[in-house]
């Protein structure tokens, strides 16, 4: 059993904090007692479904983090679960198909499935879920592998899709909003809208497609760029291509001073780029930066303006663009050399580094310009911060963009893992605390959120972290998913799992339970608003996309009325 009574330096939540604290002693113990790691288990280890129902619920006793609350709730006894469902399982023969026909081996999976499906839809933890691979051939090695998860018996809820919300809300913002769409690192599209509405230009509004603002969003850059290197060795110089052996190698003369030419004039070309004065104005705009973020629009236009030159200059690792390539099969080992050693030179100045910080400030910038800098200002009266749809994403968005709307140090939530294998055996609820951002807003504002049941996670989160900070702050919409259970490093904590269990379980179980700051379970239930309106309906949702222009939002709406009052 991992002793969790120690230095906690990193807790990850995927639906929330990163905090350092210390846990304290636990004020439940149960004895030490040896046991199998889950994903020590074999494959050999699991012989019948009654084999594959007692891993699954071990699995689940020693590692489940809301066992309490699920008692407490709808009266869940693990134990009767055991025995209820255990000869059940037992009854089931053909796990190892040998003396079994197809459509029984499929019989028994499809019990199988409605037995595990039962068991777990009730299963409080929205990040839950696990696949279960069983037999579905008798005469093949055939597997099906299910996807189970707490809640799945309920009827979805409706939302509105995230981008025909965005394109509704394109044509309410006035005009010089920040719309910024760039691929994510998961290769999905993310997008973030930002700006004044138009009816109340008074009233800010800002959403997007998940917590991935940490990454896409934001502006780390160097202390300068391009900085003269002169004595390194892997400057390229135009004597050096004079006297390079492949160029001499050339035995058409003719061809040979039409590439050193070439070449030479690529080279200055690269370095009058590197050597130029929009460079060090671009340097001179860090610094600023760096002490106060302020990104101006002579810094984004600056970054603008380098980029188009930067696509002016030819592509010298384009090689069918030199004289004499597929003519003359002595050019190409001079264009190699050539090339490479560009790669030498430009990377002695960090030219890629350069380009990518071009393009974060010339992406990014706006959103500091037009509403990170109006915020930390004072400049920003009042906002609707719209999570309707957002699955959450990286827990580091709450230090970089949440915290911004913090002023003071509050409680918003308390968490806990296990402290042992035992059933019940728990941490204490140790607070989770908010912090203002270096560049937060000077004073509290009015603020709704938007929230409905595509609001999980990281949604969640920001949505309690902000509830916090006083009575100016409310949520606008329907109840939230319920999503907030947290994960971290499997070295770290007991309770939790995120890998297989054998080749037939497949568990993504978190390991943190968390309760509001006012002690309420919100896990499966949502964080509640204060102004409830209806999930929208099937006519909505369609007249939403067909007809953006005329469409009315019934949640901005009451948004809209609830900060005009302020």
């Amino acid at each position: 059993m991992k002793d969790i009574r120690k230095n906690i330096r990193k807790i990850i939540f995927v639906s929330g904090m990163l905090l350092a604290l210390m846990m304290p002693n636990s004020c439940v113990r149960n004895e030490d007692i040896a046991i199998t790691e889950p994903d020590r288990y074999a494959d050999e280890s699991v012989k019948s479904y009654a084999d594959l129902f007692t891993l699954f619920w071990n699995t689940m006793d020693e590692r489940y983090n809301y066992f309490y609350e699920q008692k407490r709730k709808d009266g869940m006894n693990w134990d009767a679960i055991y025995k209820e469902y255990y000869p059940k399982f037992a009854a089931l023969k053909s796990f190892n198909r040998t003396g079994f026909s197809d459509p029984q081996v499929q019989e028994d999976a499809d019990k199988a499935i409605e037995y595990f499906t039962n068991i777990i839809d009730p299963i409080m933890d929205r990040h839950f879920s696990i696949k279960i691979k069983l037999p579905y051939s008798a005469t093949t090695s055939v597997f099906t592998s299910v996807p189970f998860w707490g809640g799945m018996k309920t009827e979805r809820t409706n939302i509105y899709e995230f981008y025909a919300k965005a394109n509704y809300m394109r044509m309410k913002l006035a005009e010089g909003s920040v719309d910024r769409n760039a691929e994510s690192f998961d290769g999905g599209l993310f997008t973030l809208l930002a700006g004044k509405l138009k009816t109340n230009p008074d009233i800010h509004y800002i959403t997007f497609t998940q917590f991935s603002l940490s990454s896409m969003m934001v502006i780390n850059l160097a202390d300068k760029y391009l900085e003269p290197v002169s004595d390194s060795k892997a400057v390229l110089t135009a004597a050096e291509i004079e006297k390079s052996p492949q160029l001499n190698a050339i035995t058409d003369v003719n061809l040979r001073n039409e590439l050193k030419a070439f070449c030479i004039e690529m080279l200055k070309s690269y370095n009058d780029f590197m050597d130029s004065d929009k460079i060090k104005v671009f340097n001179s705009y860090i610094k600023g930066f760096k002490e106060n973020e302020i990104v101006s629009e002579n810094f984004i236009g600056t970054a603008n303006e380098l980029l188009d030159n930067m696509s002016n200059l030819p592509y010298y690792r384009a090689h069918y663009i030199y004289p004499g390539v597929g003519v003359n099969s002595q050019v190409l080992p001079f264009v190699f050399w050539f090339t490479d050693r560009m790669d030498a030179h430009t990377g002695a100045r960090n030219y890629m580094a350069f380009t990518q910080a071009l393009n974060i400030v010339s992406g990014a910038g706006p959103f500091y310009n037009k509403f990170l800098n109006p915020l930390h200002k004072g400049e920003v009266k009042k906002i609707i911060i719209d999570v309707r749809g957002n699955p959450g994403g990286s827990v580091m968005d709450a230090r970089f963009f949440i915290d911004r709307f913090i002023t003071q140090k509050t409680i918003f939530a308390y968490q806990r893992t296990k402290e042992g294998n035992g059933r019940f055996n728990y941490t204490p609820w140790i607070p989770a605390e908010t912090n203002p951002h270096k560049f937060s807003m000077p004073a509290n504002i009015p603020i709704v959120i938007l929230t409905d049941k595509g609001s999980a996670s990281m949604s969640e989160m920001l949505t309690m972290m902000l509830k916090s900070q006083g009575n100016q702050v409310i949520s606008i919409g329907d109840y939230s998913a319920g999503a907030t259970a947290g994960l971290a490093g499997p070295d770290e904590f007991n309770g939790g799992i995120i890998s297989n269990v054998t080749s037939y379980l497949n568990f993504y179980m978190p390991l943190m339970a968390l309760k509001d700051r006012n002690n309420e379970i919100v896990e499966g239930v949502g964080v509640k608003p204060e102004v409830y309106v209806a999930p929208p309906t099937d006519e909505e949702i369609e007249e939403m996309k067909r007809s953006p222009q005329t469409f009315v939002d019934r949640v901005i709406t009451e948004a809209v009325k609830y900060l005009s009052s302020k």
